[in-house]
């Protein structure tokens, strides 16, 4: 997953801000992978947040989606708050995203690299 460098660092922005900290729970699904390669993944990429696998791609059938990489803002209600699609390329512009999305839950925002 190239997006790793930019996933790490919007990890940290999440981190270090109490407001969005809170009520966010990063979680990668390591889609098509096993135990073993979603952990040798986590290892190599530094990831600092929590990574399963999921090797018959069950999440993106359960969410209807197929595109990959895709990314999610899930509330604790199953609704999605938030969707990015594609690699990021900009941690500022994702964290300002999610933060409106997290200000104002009931407009369903679709993130996309410009």
């Amino acid at each position: 997953m190239a997006q790793a460098p930019v996933l790490n660092e919007l990890y940290r922005k999440v981190a270090a801000d109490p407001t969005v900290r809170s009520r966010i729970k990063f979680i990668a699904a390591a889609q098509g992978q096993d135990q073993e390669a979603a952990q040798m993944w986590k290892r190599f990429k530094r990831v600092p947040f929590a990574v399963v696998p999921d090797p018959d791609s069950k999440l993106g059938a359960a969410m209807n989606f197929s595109p990959y990489p895709v990314t999610l803002l899930v509330d604790k209600g199953g609704t999605v708050l938030w969707a990015h699609v594609g690699e990021f390329q900009d941690a500022d512009r994702a964290f300002r995203q999610i933060k409106t999305a997290i200000r104002e839950p009931g407009r369903r925002q679709v993130g996309a690299n410009s």
